[in-house]
């Protein structure tokens, strides 16, 4: 597990170098006081709202292998997500790669049926916190271009994906690339799975949780900002949050580190929020939500046999 564990303190450090740059251009005495400020029951609130945003996701995987016909026990499954949510943080995204292996090795199913369940996950909170991002636009007019490229960027992937033929030519003709050939397996089988778990019924599900579970998360963001005194409505935090959280995916920067929270901290300095506020206000979230993700799921690996299947996938 040491190369997993790396990447996890990589990813830690990196955080807190960027708390330490915000400090240091906000002026790190203006910062505490901040913190002073805080409410820290307000914090206790996004906790828990985002202890709701994990429940509803994992309601959702856990849906996604049942309608991919494999059944695991039901703590089992959850120890997998949970797991997933640690290493989500590393660089690379092992850790959607490591839940998909955990699901093969705990039900004998094709790797690929975890990977597409995975996919599935991704892209519908994709599109769950492009929704949300809509609904809030007109509370802050910024990030319209960058909301229109991830909603064509969505459409083209699911029309691409829906498409009969497309993929399976792709596939074909990546295939014939010896470096490639052992991956294209597992690739045919996630495609077949995801377009079940895709198909209209089972992505106005997947989405409907989806948002169910990101509006947690902001609303907590406005009850975070509330604590700070904060002159910010729920509807414009939700934009806020929704829109850094999408601009943090693009990057593909382990959990968005750096880029999601200078999105948020600038968006609430657009609205009128004290720059020392406004970046004290994002540090808390973001402890509330991601890093308290990254605790959990850190916690299930060192007290379950999940560590052990690090190691198994490290020397795969």
């Amino acid at each position: 597990m040491n190369l997993i564990l790396r990447k996890l303190y990589l990813s830690i450090g990196l955080g807190a170098a960027v708390f330490l740059g915000f400090s240091i251009y906000v002026d790190a005495e203006l910062l505490f006081q901040a913190f002073g400020r805080f409410e820290w029951s307000a914090g206790l609130v996004a906790l828990a709202l985002a202890a709701v945003n994990y429940l509803a996701r994992f309601l959702r995987w856990h849906l996604y292998l049942r309608h991919l016909k494999t059944i695991l026990p039901t703590m089992e499954n959850f120890r997998i997500f949970l797991s997933g949510l640690a290493l989500s943080v590393t660089p690379g995204k092992v850790g959607e790669l490591f839940k998909a292996y955990l699901v093969r090795k705990s039900s004998d199913a094709p790797i690929g049926l975890g990977i597409s369940a995975v996919f599935a996950e991704r892209l519908t909170d994709f599109i769950s916190l492009l929704l949300i991002s809509v609904v809030g636009i007109y509370a802050l007019e910024e990030g319209v271009y960058t909301l229109v490229f991830v909603a064509v960027g969505a459409s083209g992937l699911l029309l691409i994906l829906f498409i009969p033929g497309a993929i399976p030519l792709v596939l074909d003709v990546l295939v014939r690339i010896p470096r490639l050939h052992c991956v294209i397996h597992p690739a045919r089988d996630a495609y077949v799975n995801a377009k079940r778990l895709l198909s209209p019924y089972q992505l106005l599900k997947g989405l409907s949780i989806g948002v169910v579970a990101w509006l947690a998360e902001c609303v907590g963001f406005f009850y975070v900002l509330s604590g700070f005194g904060a002159d910010v409505d729920v509807s414009a935090a939700t934009f806020i949050y929704a829109f850094a959280t999408i601009f943090g995916a693009l990057t593909l920067l382990p959990g968005g580190i750096g880029t999601t929270e200078g999105s948020m901290t600038g968006l609430l300095v657009l609205g009128g929020v004290p720059v020392a506020d406004a970046a004290a206000a994002t540090f808390v979230i973001r402890v509330c939500t991601l890093w308290f993700a990254v605790a959990i799921g850190a916690v299930v690996l060192l007290t379950t046999g999940s560590g052990e299947e690090v190691d198994e996938l490290e020397s795969a």
